[in-house]
């Protein structure tokens, strides 16, 4: 049998996945590969499917329906260095019975493959003896595995990851300030390492598809990339999803993080959701545009990362994973507060008559934005 596994990256389209596929759940069984549930909802939602003989859309559904394996994944950290399970997964059972639950879909239904996706497979790669990846690999032992991976090159990833941050409520220092230093040694910024986790922990059979994410986005995208590397047929009217679990702008982001500094959690969280909601209202500096890091942060990163990248290169079979590594040394035309500043008029403007609160209303027209 063939097993499928998406191990990462973050901010790679691994949302764009998990959707097809659960939105696609029926459609694709019939094609014999099966996006196994580990807990009760997915299951109760499987019969429901299988009963009416045919897909539905996915409002309404938990998140351990749309994205199981990051619940698996989740657990199974937790399970081996004490990592939380946020409340967004609710209810999640233990890595055995996941397992077992698993164990239970293949047996009933013999598929041809099965598909495991989650970005939070990455982290598995990093953890000190790798016990999580060990689990997989000997419930899995016996299926032909494909690996793959979505990596994205560590100034658009880390950018984009830390605004995902600020979505998720995080109180942070900006970029420029610091906080990059906190991922230099974790699987944010250790691709290689994260990949050779899964290699070391019992998958070094396994074929291995290294992916970068520059290329995914001109071969058609997070799923296109997916289904044809792997192989995977795409069923007759599969639906496919549209923009997933959208960042903070880069222009943006500046707002939203004092937001978590100075106001009240809910109209904190609150106000993060409505930026997000602004993004194709109010006009701002494009992301690509926007510079978050500043010379002196992105000199290091460069001169950190090249032995990252030569490894990648070496794992993946390419010449230069990342042919355009240098550019990450090149600063972006527009300063992340000036960008933020140009962007703050636009704002006010809608905020004046939109869902925000009073107080909202009020911290945002008072609001000032430091100089660089």
């Amino acid at each position: 049998m063939k097993t499928i596994m998406f191990i990462g990256h973050f901010k790679t389209g691994s949302t764009s996945i998990q959707h097809y596929f659960a939105r696609n759940w029926l459609a694709l069984l019939r094609k014999g590969v099966l996006y196994p549930g580990v807990e009760s909802q997915a299951a109760a939602r499987a019969i429901r499917l299988s009963l009416t003989g045919r897909d539905e859309d996915l409002r309404g559904q938990t998140l351990n329906v749309i994205e199981p394996h990051n619940a698996l994944a989740l657990r199974l950290k937790n399970e081996e260095d004490g990592h939380g399970v946020p409340p967004y997964y609710p209810h999640a059972p233990s890595g055995l019975q996941m397992f077992e639950m698993i164990k239970n879909q293949l047996d009933a239904i013999q598929p041809e493959t099965m598909v495991l996706c989650s970005e939070v497979f990455a982290l598995l790669g990093m953890t000190k003896e790798r016990k999580s990846v060990k689990r997989i690999h000997n419930r899995f032992r016996s299926h032909d595995v494909k690996l793959y991976c979505s990596l994205r090159r560590p100034d658009d990833y880390l950018s984009s990851w830390h605004r995902q941050r600020l979505k998720f409520g995080e109180k942070m220092l900006p970029l420029r300030a610091g906080a990059l230093n906190a991922y230099l040694e974790t699987a944010h910024f250790q691709q290689a390492k994260l990949v050779r986790g899964w290699l070391e922990g019992g998958f070094e059979g396994a074929e291995l598809v290294l992916r970068n994410f520059s290329d995914i986005q001109k071969s058609g995208g997070s799923v296109v990339d997916f289904m044809s590397r792997t192989g995977i047929p795409i069923p007759d009217m599969a639906v496919m999803p549209g923009m997933m679990n959208p960042s903070v702008p880069s222009a943006f982001a500046e707002i939203a993080r004092l937001a978590l500094h100075q106001l009240p959690q809910e109209s904190a969280r609150s106000m993060v959701a409505w930026l997000i909601a602004m993004r194709e209202e109010v006009d701002h500096v494009a992301d690509r545009e926007v510079e978050v890091f500043g010379q002196t942060m992105r000199d290091m990163m460069v001169e950190r990362f090249r032995p990252v990248a030569d490894d990648l290169s070496t794992l993946s079979g390419v010449n230069r994973f990342y042919p355009d590594l240098e550019d990450m040394a090149l600063l972006r035309p527009v300063p992340e507060l000036e960008a933020a500043r140009a962007a703050l008029a636009g704002l006010r403007a809608i905020g004046g008559r939109s869902r925000l609160t009073d107080a909202e209303r009020e911290w945002l027209a008072n609001l000032e934005i430091p100089a660089a």
